[in-house]
């Protein structure tokens, strides 16, 4: 049997308990609610994206954490940046690890990704073609290192990410959910056919916990543009062939760069519906009915029929591409 605290998780572990370690420290720092997204695929590029709820003022983590014991405060951590694109809204969080008492030590250092090179020392590629670095600072706060300037108390973690945005006085309560397993499944084929198409720049990210309707968010790691979407589906089929989205209205902020899809899939006949509506969420907003706790999106089955949902119609299989193009799209445009 193991003595506790004796047991050391592997590089893996560490980092995926260190990271969620500092999810909760974000958590704990900001006084209103954050929405948090984490990457499906292993880019590199990010470990996280943060907002404010509502704000869309997204700002990017590449998270950097050791467990190993130094002398007195000095504490080194050597990463490599695969595929780095400095990015005034992306920074480095670099922070200590105790794992006798399972905790991050105050303080952590927030070093903006344009000046990783003025803090850390470039040690060489170590037999890779990645750039490697080496990380070293003083946690007494009394060393002029070059890190100095960039420590900050955990505590203060969030409010050091530079948001403008003042927190909502109450959370949004009441936010109902489509049961999970038929909001998965639409997500995942989502998933599957944005990897799909990727080039290799897009970062696809998932809200972590799922709590406020916008499903996916995607970066361009080279152009650091961002969209993201809501994703609804409906699996019921009824004789008028109608199928209906609810959106909470207490979790919905539209803007320019965020839309909603609607995809049906026939459970009868385990097919996909060939149409989409791809709809950017202003115009969403100004179309879907209903003055309650919900924005209903209704449409019909029927491909000979005209509605008001009629232009954001698309085929299912361009779905992913048409949200890859709204991502390197400077200013969002209606999908064709």
């Amino acid at each position: 049997m193991r003595q506790a605290g004796s047991w050391r998780p592997d590089d893996a572990q560490l980092g995926w308990i260190i990271e969620n370690r500092v999810d909760e420290a974000y958590i704990l720092s900001w006084p209103g609610q954050l929405e948090t997204y984490v990457p499906l695929h292993d880019t590199g590029g990010f470990d996280r994206a943060r907002a404010p709820l509502g704000s869309y003022d997204f700002r990017l983590d590449q998270i950097k954490g050791t467990a190993s014991v130094y002398l007195k405060n000095q504490i080194e951590i050597g990463f490599t940046t695969p595929t780095l694109h400095p990015n005034r809204n992306l920074d480095f969080t670099f922070v200590d690890y105790l794992l006798p008492t399972r905790e991050l030590i105050d303080p952590a250092w927030l070093v903006p990704s344009d000046k990783l090179a003025e803090v850390c020392s470039a040690t060489g590629t170590g037999g890779s073609r990645e750039p490697r670095w080496l990380f070293t600072a003083d946690r007494s706060g009394l060393a002029r290192d070059r890190a100095a300037k960039y420590q900050v108390a955990l505590r203060e973690l969030a409010a050091a990410r530079r948001w403008s945005i003042l927190p909502r006085k109450s959370a949004a309560v009441g936010v109902s959910a489509n049961p999970i397993e038929t909001g998965m499944f639409f997500e995942r084929h989502f998933d599957a056919t944005f990897l799909e198409a990727a080039s290799g720049d897009e970062v696809l990210m998932a809200s972590a916990p799922d709590n406020f309707s916008r499903h996916r968010l995607a970066f361009s790691k080279e152009s650091g543009r961002w969209a993201s979407i809501a994703i609804h589906g409906s699996a019921a089929s009824n004789s008028s062939n109608l199928i209906q989205a609810n959106i909470h209205a207490a979790t919905f902020f539209p803007h320019p760069r965020h839309y909603i899809l609607v995809q049906h899939y026939d459970r009868r006949r385990a097919e996909w519906y060939p149409w989409s509506w791809f709809i950017p969420s202003t115009d969403f907003a100004r179309l879907a009915a209903g003055k309650g706790p919900y924005l209903l999106f209704t449409t019909t089955l029927n491909p000979q029929r005209v509605n008001r949902w009629l232009p954001y119609r698309i085929a299912t299989a361009s779905a992913a591409t048409a949200f890859q193009a709204a991502l390197h799209h400077p200013a969002s445009r209606r999908a064709a």
